[in-house]
């Protein structure tokens, strides 16, 4: 009786409060589809409790038009209700995508979004992500798992793509990204503005904030020069992009003679930023499938463990991070933290393990590079250090845990 009395009482408050919204002109929509829970009571658009309202997404074709839409605003704001499996949907980038900038806020509470194909045959240039631009956005708390392409290896070597899972532009103030998680994606560009992880350029100007990534299996390449495991390029201005709790692990690679290749960016460019808590472990070259062949890049120069090409006047700071992996070929101008250095960076706790360089274990001397303090050169480090190195991941952010090694984890 207790429970029916606290669920009758539920549901006056709840019916309460859209009155009070609805005489404050505020509609909801699918309001059919509400649902009452033990401890709070959920409506298509709002949770009594948090007061967090939202447009639900349920299906493949509803999350494909919102995140195509043309006319997305600042005050848009949409969320997952389920996981949505996208297998044997197309997702066909068009031309008018080209043009769409996503600007609310999107929240997959924890939800995944797997299983996305994309599709395309614009020609000119074409932002290939999800969401195209973004200006202004907040995209938080989604899974993405298994984002692949699906257009020909003939398209692909007569396009020119900007490319990124979420955005391959992003300019304006107040953009945020946090709580994510990518497993096996592949994301390919074929423009001088690159390929990244989660963003293609970042244009000039911009203030952007990236937190809580993990990437498991992400592969990034560029016919281009730039790439980067999060951002391609981040250009010159007076924005500022803040980068913490990253966890990493995939193949970075352009096929350009200059290649700019970087674990988090492929070419920082006269701005200010940091990156704090990263463990970044990455390798070099890479292959991605196309729906008829495969493309393969090995990075030739310009590439180090966080960023590729950091240009003269960039402020860029790194502290508490860690890299692992492969970095290849002209050994001048490959580092654990900077393949080209025309501006310095300060680093605070940055340290590398198990490093291939182009001969062995051996770092570059060379004044071109930013290399960071070796633990060990070619074996990883030992779990004493590894809980040493630790203890500042744990006091910062409680979704960091260690594994059976003792290297940090991030919980996502």
């Amino acid at each position: 009786m207790k429970k029916i009395l606290s669920s009758h009482r539920k549901m006056i408050l709840a019916l309460a409060i859209i009155l009070v919204f609805a005489n404050m002109g505020i509609t909801f929509a699918y309001w059919a589809s509400s649902v009452f829970g033990d401890t709070e009571i959920i409506t298509a658009d709002v949770t009594v409790g948090d007061f967090e309202f939202c447009e639900p997404i349920y299906t493949a074709q509803e999350f494909y038009d919102f995140a195509t839409s043309p006319t997305s605003l600042a005050t848009d704001n949409y969320c997952l209700r389920n996981d949505i499996d996208f297998s044997g949907f197309t997702w066909d980038y068009l031309q008018a995508h080209t043009t769409n900038t996503f600007k609310g806020k999107f929240d997959g509470r924890d939800f995944t979004l797997s299983n996305i194909t994309m599709e395309t045959s614009v020609s000119g240039t074409a932002y290939l992500s999800i969401f195209s631009k973004m200006n202004g956005g907040t995209i938080k708390n989604v899974k993405i798992e298994n984002y692949g392409m699906g257009f020909s290896v003939a398209y692909y070597n007569s396009s020119s793509l900007q490319a990124g899972i979420f955005a391959g532009r992003v300019s304006g103030v107040n953009n945020l990204v946090e709580n994510i998680t990518i497993t096996n994606a592949d994301v390919i560009g074929s423009s001088i503005n690159g390929a990244g992880g989660l963003f293609g350029q970042i244009q000039a100007n911009t203030e952007l904030i990236i937190k809580n990534i993990k990437a498991t299996n992400l592969t990034v390449l560029n016919s281009s020069k730039r790439a980067g495991g999060l951002i391609s390029r981040a250009n010159s201005g007076s924005g500022f992009i803040i980068i913490e709790d990253i966890d990493l692990q995939g193949y970075v690679a352009t096929g350009s003679t200059a290649s700019n290749t970087g674990g988090i960016y492929g070419t920082f460019r006269e701005l200010s930023g940091s990156i704090s808590r990263a463990v970044v472990d990455y390798i070099s070259e890479g292959s991605i499938d196309l729906s008829d062949g495969t493309i393969t890049y090995k990075s030739n120069k310009n590439v180090g463990g966080f960023v590729g090409n950091n240009n003269t006047n960039s402020l860029l700071t790194i502290n508490n991070s860690f890299y692992t992996g492969e970095l290849y070929n002209k050994i001048s101008s490959v580092g654990t933290v900077l393949g080209r250095k025309k501006a310095n960076i300060t680093l605070n706790e940055v340290y590398y393990s198990n490093v291939l360089f182009v001969n062995g274990y051996i770092p570059s001397t060379s004044s071109n590079v930013i290399n960071s303090t070796v633990v060990n050169a070619s074996t990883m480090p030992s779990n004493s250090w590894w809980n040493g190195f630790y203890v500042e991941y744990a006091l910062a952010n409680s979704l960091w845990t260690q594994d059976g090694t003792g290297r940090p984890v991030l919980i996502r």
